[in-house]
């Protein structure tokens, strides 16, 4: 799967929430970013819609305007408990965690 796949960045986005949550710590924006995953803006506003549509995220309330979407304070972005349970229960999921331990095996310093 490609980086910028879309599972492969609903489970690095959830993943990351998770670990913030388990560490009682608030996300750092600058992991919530679009810039982060080297995709379009309009791919990375799909892809949070749709987490926060699904009930996998919440915290944010994103408020479309006419010149685009304004997302308030993304460190409030928190992983629901459906969101945990999609992270460990979703085989497409599984399929991009064990891809990318196998990258990270194969090439040092990903």
């Amino acid at each position: 799967m490609a980086r910028d796949d879309y599972f492969v960045i609903v489970y690095q986005v959830l993943k990351y929430l998770y670990d913030c949550l388990k560490k009682g710590e608030k996300p750092d924006r600058r992991y919530l970013t679009n810039d982060e995953y080297s995709i379009p803006e309009n791919y990375w506003q799909y892809i949070i819609i749709g987490l926060l549509k699904d009930g996998y995220i919440e915290g944010i309330n994103p408020q479309r305007t006419k010149d685009g979407i304004i997302w308030g304070d993304l460190t409030n972005m928190i992983i629901t408990p459906k969101g945990i349970e999609y992270l460990f229960e979703n085989s497409m999921l599984q399929k991009v965690k064990n891809t990318l331990k196998d990258v990270k095996d194969i090439i040092p310093g990903f």
